[in-house]
């Protein structure tokens, strides 16, 4: 594992809250990656997953992500579980990411 930066904070210093997310699910087949998504709100993220790892068929990876909207209003994703797989990892962070993503593909992630 890498470096994982953990600080002690006060649970008061966020100013809102949000329960009604949306995730974005990416189902990545085959050796070239072809990628087909799905938004999926009305869930918690561990139904979310569950669903993801049920509906993946073999030599499947999945990512999840969480959509929003910046100051802007654009839409943008913060990676949960993996992250763009036609995305080419640079980091130590990226590298774990799409490790996770073959890990959860081969079933060596369970889902809560």
């Amino acid at each position: 594992m890498g470096t994982m930066n953990i600080e002690e904070v006060d649970e008061r210093d966020s100013t809102w809250e949000q329960h009604d997310s949306i995730f974005r699910v990416y189902f990545a087949r085959g050796i070239d990656r072809a990628v087909t998504t799905f938004d999926v709100s009305g869930a918690t993220f561990s139904e979310v997953r569950e669903w993801a790892m049920g509906e993946a068929a073999d030599g499947t990876l999945i990512a999840i992500a969480l959509v929003s909207r910046d100051a802007r209003g654009l839409k943008g994703l913060t990676w949960l579980l993996g992250m763009d797989p036609n995305d080419q990892p640079a980091t130590d962070l990226e590298f774990r990411m799409i490790a996770e993503m073959e890990a959860c593909h081969s079933g060596a992630v369970q889902a809560e």
